[in-house]
């Protein structure tokens, strides 16, 4: 799965945006600076866009974003650029066909914006699903996947999963797109129970990491989670 997939998940599944590095039950710049397995890495660097963007210059931001020693730092660089140039509100107002252009070449970003934009042709599961089975487009899968992860998840009015199938559903699912939701929902799951510690966490990432990816994302996405607490 390309990183663009693993950051946007990651950031919208979690939401996690902290100022600076006061209250933090670890050291996340130690984290984001020496951790070279990538979820671990990254669940560290989306806790510090808000730090970079107070610290770094829209140049140096490019240069970690392309350049950064890990993951982590690399990610949190980009989020940051993105940031600075209003996010997903600087791309919802192009044209689908462009977006949808510039997702097939590989832009993340663009795909969550097409995907927005189209959400109105989504609002039953098994719409998502059929859309996720016809694409061609795997950003537009990514972005397909995590709409369909909200549906999957705990309080959906439709769709919703047990955990236990999510847990098969992340790992065995016929496509990328029903990974990514499952991942998802797994993730919003895991943030409600409240059950997991941070080295639970980044053990089942180790475990996992390379081996079974959309699940390790899952796992990343509460990391980032747990971090910020």
């Amino acid at each position: 799965m390309k990183r663009n997939g693993l950051r946007a998940l990651g950031l919208m599944s979690c939401a996690i945006v902290l100022v600076s590095l006061v209250g933090f039950a670890v050291d996340l710049y130690d984290i984001v600076a020496t951790e070279q397995v990538p979820e671990i890495s990254k669940a560290a660097g989306l806790n510090l866009i808000d730090d970079y963007i107070s610290t770094y210059t829209a140049e140096e931001l490019t240069d970690l974003a392309a350049n950064g020693a890990t993951p982590g730092i690399q990610l949190a660089a980009d989020r940051a650029l993105f940031r600075l140039n209003d996010g997903l509100l600087s791309l919802v107002g192009l044209d689908q066909d462009t977006l949808y252009a510039m997702a097939a070449a590989g832009n993340q970003d663009a795909a969550d914006a097409w995907v927005f934009n189209a959400r109105a042709n989504y609002k039953r599961p098994e719409l998502a699903e059929e859309a996720i089975a016809a694409s061609q487009v795997e950003t537009i899968e990514v972005a397909l996947g995590m709409l369909l992860g909200g549906f999957y998840g705990p309080g959906s009015p439709l769709g919703v999963k047990p955990k236990d199938e999510l847990l098969r559903l992340v790992v065995v699912g016929e496509s990328l797109g029903l990974r990514i939701a499952a991942a998802t929902a797994l993730t919003t799951y895991w943030i409600q129970e409240g059950n997991l510690s941070i080295s639970q966490v980044e053990a089942a990432i180790r475990a996992n990491s390379g081996v079974n990816p959309e699940l390790a994302l899952a796992h990343q996405g509460l990391l980032t989670y747990l971090y910020s607490q």
